[in-house]
């Protein structure tokens, strides 16, 4: 049982699960020539992370990013031919909570369109995860593809800091427990394996995130973020790839908080990402330890006066040796293999807001959920 309640729930959700959805949408993957990622905010993050796995697979999938300049049309409805006509029936795979997400609903819609409009139906799929079967987004996937439920949080918003640690923050329950399944769907479908092996994946992923979520709270990188973190200073978090996807999910973790208190949240790369200034907080997340770009981060964000704490997957690294503070877990890596690292980082990291929230609460400054709320609606 993990120290931290939420992470417990997730798991307990997706034991529950209809095998049969599962089944129905992994039977869809494995038999799309191309998928296109569809989400928003940390649930796209979420299944951005299994999607570039799944590229990089030995015998991978065609990944098409709704956002890449190379995408073959203004929208869906344009790109649908093109991209069935490239390589074989295209999967619009969209990751939704709340299945009402403005952008994938469009892209659905407009695949919809073009299906009713002369589209083969059994040239697409329309597949999502969603903890409401009967949204918008729902209510597509059912007529021209598949759905899987998963449910999210169901209780009332967390009042008091401790809560946080038995509900998490926000969409935590469904962002992470999406993003394991789809790791898990990626992991089975590079093995060739059927569906049933789907639950074996899982359960030995729990056990290495249950692990490494432990020994990361307890670590003195943890206890260094925090000190940092509850500062009135700007925090930066790096990384490319999926480590970037688990960057950017984390980051809007944290600016929930920061932001709360009057702090800012930046991802390196970003077009807004200011220069860091003296006592500001670096957070690293790399597999290798030795990405090019992301070592020359953090060398100038030394050379600026800041502080750097660094999440990887490889000890004695480059960026270690940059680093004030290191988590390593090493990564089992494998060339043409999906990569838990990203996913088990993401876990890992997810604690970092609900304890940092705890902090600032000793310190006399509490910060229910409709604060939170509150802040991100009127700046969004």
């Amino acid at each position: 049982m993990s120290t931290i309640a939420y992470v417990s729930k997730i798991f307990d959700n997706l034991r529950n699960v209809d095998s049969q959805q599962i089944e129905a949408v992994y039977h869809d993957l494995r038999s799309a020539g191309a998928i296109i990622p569809a989400g928003e905010g940390r649930s796209k993050g979420a299944l951005s992370i299994a999607c570039s796995e799944l590229a990089k697979m030995s015998h991978g999938k065609v990944i098409i990013d709704r956002g890449d300049v190379g995408f073959p049309g203004r929208d869906l409805e344009q790109a649908a031919p093109v991209l069935r006509k490239r390589y074989g029936q295209v999967c619009l795979l969209i990751n939704s909570g709340s299945g009402r997400s403005m952008m994938p609903l469009i892209d659905a819609q407009k695949l919809g369109y073009h299906i009713v409009s002369g589209g083969n139906a059994r040239d697409f799929r329309m597949d999502l995860i969603t903890s409401e079967p009967d949204s918008p987004l729902g209510k597509l996937s059912s007529k021209y593809g598949n759905l899987i439920e998963l449910k999210g949080r169901e209780a009332d918003p967390p009042t008091e800091a401790r809560e946080f640690r038995n509900h998490g923050i926000m969409e935590d329950l469904f962002t992470l427990g999406s993003g394991l399944l789809f790791q898990s769907m990626a992991e089975a479908m590079v093995e060739e394996s059927a569906v049933e092996k789907i639950p074996k994946i899982q359960q030995g992923l729990f056990s290495e995130i249950e692990e490494v979520v432990n020994k990361v709270i307890s670590s003195e990188f943890f206890s260094f973020l925090l000190n940092t973190l509850e500062e009135r200073r700007c925090c930066f978090l790096a990384g490319l790839g999926s480590s970037q996807e688990v960057a950017r999910m984390t980051a809007v973790r944290i600016g929930h908080v920061k932001r709360a208190i009057g702090d800012q949240v930046y991802v390196a790369g970003d077009t807004n990402t200011p220069p860091p200034r003296p006592g500001d907080t670096l957070l690293v997340v790399s597999d290798s330890g030795e990405t090019e770009v992301v070592a020359a981060w953090c060398r100038n964000f030394k050379k600026m006066g800041g502080k750097i704490a660094s999440y990887l997957g490889t000890p004695k690294s480059t960026i270690e040796s940059l680093s004030d503070f290191c988590f390593v877990d090493k990564s089992n890596a494998q060339a043409g293999m999906p990569n838990s690292f990203y996913i088990k980082a993401a876990f890992a990291l997810s604690p970092l807001p609900i304890y940092l929230i705890e902090r600032v609460e000793e310190r006399g400054l509490r910060l229910p959920e409709y604060i939170i709320r509150w802040h991100r609606s009127v700046i969004s």
